[in-house]
């Protein structure tokens, strides 16, 4: 139980299908095999970036979250960062296999990664921007894969997913401000408090979202791709519309923010992540095979959510009041 803690069930499937979006972005009609390896790749290095944050924070953890599986005595440093070994050395076998140069991609989300767990964390705007990078490699090694090569098109999807992830990041960052600032980390949050973090998760928002409007349009006036814009506007506005009401969440909280606002924004959010990426694979390569990843993967995210959250973050089972009480 503590190794299904650590991987996070509710927010470990998503990574996966921005890979396979990139795959199926960059070929018509890649492999069954193909796909399952873009899927398994980032789902892998997902992994062992959660087993490294556990293993490089267990100090930090043991200060205000001792629940955890490190410093609730449940799982040794030593397993921690061997589930992190393990599932780099994994991912970069499945990654060559599909493609050697991949190894490029690898090293630069696997770099950044370890950044983020090691220095770039406690280092302000520095750590939720390296957070965000793996996922954008995550889109560009599923092109790679199947491709050969990264079409230039690309780009900026791999931007979008980049700036959609440092944003939830931050969100993360907010809600565990309190015992970042007690363990000496100066994340943003930290550093600039809780409106300018919210400012900023909106910015981000903002940004992703006009990107996801005008990268399909530029594809249709270079002529480079087709989009079914009745399914993509749809599913991108029901993406925008969560995005929205997440950030709503914290800018309606109670000030200091309590942690259940910024704990419940976030679990919006991991609902929400899941739709850009199989917006994309169903706008270009259809509705069901959108669907055959949708569907699984928030059935799975709901319910790791609903019989995880008492024990992986207790803060969450509480009564509605506690959000205003949290805040005296």
């Amino acid at each position: 139980m503590a190794h299904i803690e650590t991987c996070r069930l509710d927010s470990s499937f998503y990574v996966g299908i921005v890979g396979v979006a990139g795959a199926l972005l960059a070929e018509d009609d890649p492999a069954v095999w193909q796909l399952v390896g873009v899927w398994l790749v980032p789902t892998l290095g997902w992994l062992a970036s959660l087993y490294g944050g556990d293993y490089f924070d267990r100090d930090l953890d043991a200060i205000g979250k001792q629940h955890r599986s490190i410093p609730s005595g449940r799982m040794s440093a030593r397993e921690a960062f061997i589930g992190m070994v393990l599932t780099i050395v994994l991912g970069a076998a499945v990654a060559i296999a599909l493609n050697p140069m991949n190894i490029v991609l690898v090293v630069l989300a696997g770099g950044l990664g370890f950044s983020y767990s090691k220095w770039f964390k406690a280092r302000g705007i520095l750590g939720n921007i390296a957070r965000g990078g793996p996922t954008a490699f995550s889109l560009l090694l599923g092109a790679m894969s199947v491709s050969g090569t990264v079409p230039v098109d690309l780009l900026p999807v791999a931007l979008m997913f980049w700036l959609h992830d440092s944003s939830s990041n931050l969100v993360g960052a907010l809600c565990d401000m309190d015992s970042d600032r007690r363990g000496g980390y100066a994340t943003f949050p930290v550093r600039h408090g809780d409106l300018a973090t919210i400012r900023l998760v909106a910015a981000l928002d903002v940004c992703w979202v006009a990107l996801a409007v005008s990268v399909p349009i530029g594809w249709e006036l270079a002529g480079s791709r087709a989009v079914h814009w009745g399914i993509y506007g749809t599913g991108m506005a029901v993406a925008a519309t969560l995005a929205v009401i997440s950030v709503a969440i914290l800018a309606r909280a109670p000030r200091p923010t309590p942690r259940l606002a910024g704990l419940r924004a976030h679990e919006l959010i991991v609902i929400e992540r899941l739709w850009p990426p199989c917006v994309l694979i169903a706008a270009t390569a259809g509705l069901p095979l959108a669907l055959v990843f949708f569907v699984p993967s928030l059935v799975i995210t709901r319910s790791a959510q609903l019989m995880m959250r008492g024990r992986y973050e207790p803060g969450r089972v509480v009564r509605r009041n506690d959000l205003v009480e949290g805040a005296s």
